[in-house]
This record gives structure tokens, sequence and C-alpha cells, in this order.
């Protein structure tokens, strides 16, 4: 046999090793970027490559997750259990994914190590079963800060509550966690982490808060988004995108006036901008075609009410359907009159009337005033249960069967715009709050955004959404409601049950440092993170509600009392502060040309100062 050179059995040797068989690669997860710096409660976009080598499917569907462990930078142990983050897509047996997962963090300020990890509850944790994880370091900063609060909160409140004014900054936060651009400028605003498109019934939720940290012009442009989508004959989309594609969930009936109360919104700075035009209709008309739609197009003749598909009170997915069909109409559709949608209706109607007048069409004021309240009439006559002392979620026509189930069930959205309509006496809401707290003791509910009580029961619904009680719209914990039941209570004069249940939804959603789309009873947020429509509602429950600001066309007034109550406009006219006892209770931006006023409530004074001169 001849000897091998040297080189030649290197090459050999190199050639058997590459032969052998390799470390078989694990499940398990690494994750992007390695060091993160984030305020609490900010989003943060995390990059996952998933792996799965087990012979089972890894989905959230199937109870997997992804969370982290929290550790100190010394490699101690600061907290196990952590917020739980749904996968966007199942990954299969031998497959690799990779995703972009929106998180945040509410721990305690400070610096961390966290090591993320993928967990299928209530059996295991991957590195457990020897999974990879991985790991990144975390400064996180406190969102109360005078820096944010300079940079974000030029609307800023001191309401003689702790948890109240620390919301302010979770709100403003939230917003800011949704902010759709495009070419570096605001395009709108997404619903939540799961929602990226505008929606319209969210922006009209939204347009009352926000409205004081943008400029009117850029929330005037994402209202003009949705006329420029409106069809010729009137008829609103649900939603928008940033690319052109919109689309509608028809078993819906409150689109068209959800984009009246938007532009309303938008009309307090300036009503003349009404009279501009989108793609040569003046906004308007627009908004007079878009009520015109829903008169002609969902309003039954024989009953006088507007009419929807069969859902949970607000809710858009019908009783038809297991699948994406149950948003659309469809021949297994029931027309259903709900007191949501008449009372958004009314709302609607009533606004754009004021509108209308207040540009001199006084044939178009009083078309929308008489249609207001005809519509409120039969509200009251066909949905109004004197003996419950609430209003059904609603009555489905040919449906006495379903009115015997569903006469039982307090809806709380519903009901809570029927206050907004102006559709209860002062005596029936506070029967009504009898009604509600003794459900929820009943029920043990943590707070007033539960939206059935009792939600349907198991099955009514097909969609896997809602087909278990208190799950998503059919009975959830939404505080996009509950905040709406605030804001009422306070219009009407019910300030310490406002009161109590604003800091009791505040309360939570600081614990969470997070506004949920809903939870469920044990506390579990689902759904999207961030959820803007709420974070709205709340806002203006503070803002209007709990601190009292009223906004006219001409003028902002503040209820207060006493000599100790001081007002000052800043210099440059663009802002104002309200004192009382030397400190601040709110100031305000974006006045536009207005008078603002506080009003002694004893006494009926009003004491004005003109925003053309400040002093």
């Amino acid at each position: 046999m001849r000897r091998r050179s040297g080189a030649a059995l290197l090459a050999l040797l190199g050639l058997l090793a590459s032969c052998r068989p390799s470390r078989p690669e694990r499940s398990g997860l690494d994750c992007a970027p390695r060091t993160l710096a984030a305020r609490q409660g900010e989003k943060v976009l995390l990059q996952v490559v998933v792996r799965n080598r087990s012979a089972a499917r890894v989905a959230t569907g199937d109870r997997f997750f992804l969370s982290y462990h929290v550790r100190g930078l010394d490699g101690g142990m600061v907290r196990f259990d952590n917020r739980r983050f749904d996968l966007p897509a199942p990954v299969r047996p031998g497959a690799t994914a990779r995703f972009e997962i929106p998180v945040y963090f509410s721990l305690e300020p400070g610096r961390y190590r966290l090591e993320w990890d993928l967990v299928r509850e209530g059996d295991f944790w991957g590195r457990d079963k020897g999974w990879q994880t991985g790991v990144v370091e975390l400064d996180l900063r406190p969102l109360v800060a005078p820096e944010f609060r300079r940079a974000w909160l030029p609307t800023f409140w001191e309401s003689g509550s702790a948890g109240i004014d620390r919301e302010q900054y979770l709100l403003r936060q939230i917003f800011r966690n949704n902010e759709i651009r495009r070419d570096g400028k605001l395009f709108g605003f997404a619903a939540g982490s799961d929602y990226p498109q505008l929606w319209i019934r969210d922006f009209a939720t939204m347009m009352p808060y926000a409205r004081f940290f943008h400029p009117p012009a850029e929330l005037g442009a994402v209202v003009d988004r949705f006329f420029l989508a409106q069809t010729p004959a009137g008829e609103v989309q649900d939603w928008v995108d940033s690319v052109g594609r919109c689309d509608k969930n028809t078993v819906e009936s409150d689109q068209e006036s959800s984009l009246v109360l938007a532009a309303w919104q938008a009309a307090l700075n300036d009503p003349a901008w009404l009279r501009g035009s989108v793609a040569g209709t003046s906004r308007l008309r627009r908004l007079d075609a878009a009520l015109e739609w829903l008169w002609r197009e969902r309003r039954d003749p024989g009953r006088g009410l507007i009419w929807s598909g069969l859902t949970a009170d607000w809710g858009d997915v019908e009783r038809s359907y297991a699948d994406q069909r149950a948003v659309k109409l469809s021949d297994r559709s029931r027309r259903t009159f709900s007191i949501y949608a008449q009372s958004l209706f009314i709302q609607a109607a009533q606004k754009l009337s004021r509108l209308a007048e207040r540009l001199g069409d006084g044939a178009m004021a009083g078309k929308w005033r008489e249609r207001a309240g005809a519509v409120a009439a039969e509200s009251r006559r066909q949905l109004y249960l004197a003996d419950e002392g609430y209003f059904v979620v609603h009555r489905v026509a040919n449906g006495e069967d379903l009115f015997r189930q569903e006469k039982g069930i307090l809806a709380v959205g519903g009901n809570a715009e029927a206050m907004r309509a102006g559709l209860m006496a002062r005596d029936e809401i506070a029967r009504f709050l009898q009604v509600l707290e003794k459900r929820r003791r009943e029920l043990g509910l943590r707070t007033v955004s539960f939206t059935l009580l009792p939600p349907y029961p198991e099955g009514f619904f097909a969609h896997p959404l809602l087909r278990v009680p208190w799950s998503y719209q059919n009975g959830g914990e939404w505080d996009w409601i509950g905040g709406r039941l605030v804001s009422a209570l306070y219009q009407h004069g019910f300030r310490r049950e406002a009161d109590a249940y604003l800091e009791e939804i505040v309360a939570k959603n600081l614990a969470d440092m997070n506004v949920f789309e809903w939870s469920d009873p044990g506390g579990s947020g689902r759904g999207a993170l961030f959820y803007a429509g709420a974070a709205g509602v709340i806002g203006e429950a503070i803002l209007s509600g709990r601190l009292g600001l009223q906004e006219e066309f001409d003028r902002y007034l503040i209820p207060a009392g006493g000599e100790r109550f001081s007002l000052t406009v800043a210099k440059g006219n663009d802002r104002f502060t309200v004192t009382h006892a030397g400190e601040t209770v709110v100031a305000i931006t974006r006045l536009a040309k207005k008078e603002i006023c506080l009003l002694d409530e004893n006494t009926g004074e009003k004491k004005c100062l003109s925003a053309d001169r400040g002093r």
C-alpha cells in the first residue's frame, strides 16, 4: 500500500468529519433585537424566528404563546410569569417561521434580562424540554415622567385622583402606539395591534380625545379618507387602509352614523370646514348622503327603525355562519332592530341637524331633527322594557322566541348609547343602575365594561369567537363600552357612580399598563393590544365627564365655582389653563378662536375670556 501525503490525509479527515451526523436542530426560538430601550406600555416590534422540530403543531389555537421570564442583570429571577403574546400563525412540525410581534412591558422601570420562550399554557415551557430560548436586555423607562409630559401631553389634567392622572400618560401612549404614518405624515390610527386599517366606528370614538393632541387639519384629513371611499349612493365603508383598499362588514348599520359623529368632532374647531369639498362634493352634503343611505336602505318602514343583522348588541359578527361569512348579510341573516343602532343614528341625526343649522341650511337641519325624533319615539315604544328597567338588546323580526330569551339580557353598550342619545329619563337611569349593580354582584364582575349581563348561552353564535359565553362580543369586558357608560352617567348627573366606575377601569388598565380590546372574567387581556377606540372613550369620560369640559362652536365651558378658580390664556392664544387653589385642573391646547368660560354652578354666572387676547 502506498503511503498518503499529509495534505491528502487532512482532506480525507475533513471529508469524513463532514459526513458525521450534526446535532439535531432544536425546537425553540431566536429573537431580535438583543437590546431594547422602551417606556412602560410602549409598543416594541420583536423579530422572532420559531423553529418547530416537535411532532405537534405550535399555534395559539393549541395553547402555545410567546412569553418571557424576567431576571436582573445579575441573573436573579425577578418575575417568572409574564404576559402571553399570540403567535400570528401556526408553525407546522418541521417548519420554521419568522414573525414580527408587537410586545410591551408592564414591569417597574429598570434594567432587566428577558428570556423569551414558547409556553404551552397549562403544560410546559419550552426551556424545560430543552428548546432554545432567546435573551434580550431591556432598559425600561417610566411612562409617567416629566419628559413624556413635555413632549406628548400638551393637554394635561390634574383630577384629584392619582390613578386618573396617571391614566392620561397611558392613553396618550396608546394613541402613539397606533399612529399610522405615510411619507412621514399622519395617515390615521389603527384600532389596535391586530387592526392595521382605519376603522370608522373606532375612529369616531378616538376623535373626542385625539383632538387635544393633533392639529385639526390632520384629523380632518383622516375623516376625508372615508369620504373618498364613500359610494355615490352615500354608503360608508367600515375601513380603509394606507394602500387604498376598503371594505365593509354589512351586518352592522352604524358606519354612516359613526362618520357623522367623527365629522362633528372635526367641525367643532371650524364648522366652515364642512363647506369644503372632497372629490367635488361638499363635506356637509356627503354627511347628508350618508344618513340618507341609512334611512333609505336600512330603515324598516313598518317599524320605523334602523335594521341590521343579528349580532351581539353592537357587534359585527352575525349568528349566521361559523366563519368569515358571519360579517356579511346573507341568506341566513335575520332583520334585527337593536337599541345600539337606533341610538347611534339618533345622535348622528341630532348633530347633523346642528351642523346644517350652523351653516344656514334650515331645510337639512329640520329634516334630520324630525327624523331623529321619529326614531327616538319608536325606540321608546318598541324597545324599552319598563318592567325590566332597560332597553332590550334588540328585537328580531318574527322572533318572539328570541325575545323571550333576549329580554333578560342587559346590554351595557346599547343602553349607554341610549342614555347619550337622550332616550332615558333620570329616574330610569337610576333604575338601570340598580339592575346593573344587582347583576354585577351576582355574576362577580370587576368592572361595568362587561357588555352583556348575562351573555348568550354556549352555541347561540356559531362563530368560534362568540360561541362561548363571556368571550369577545358575547359578554366580554370591553372598556370601549364601559367608558361610554361612564360618560353617559356624568352627562346625566350620576357623578358618584361614574367616579367609582371610572376608578375601577383605570386601576385595571394601570395594572396591565395597557388597554386591551377585551378581557375575560378571569382578567386575562384578549384580542388586540393598545385598543385606541377604548382609549378615546376613557379620555372623553375624563375630560368631558369628570372634569366637565364642554365644547361648543364658539366656546369651551368649564363648570367651576368660587373665587379660587382662575383662568389664563397663554401668549400665542393656543393654550389655556384652569387652576383651583393654585393647582392646575386642566390645561388645553388646540383652542381655535373660541371664548373660554367658567360656569359657576351655584349661580349660573359665566366668566368668559376671549381666546383672541391673553392675560
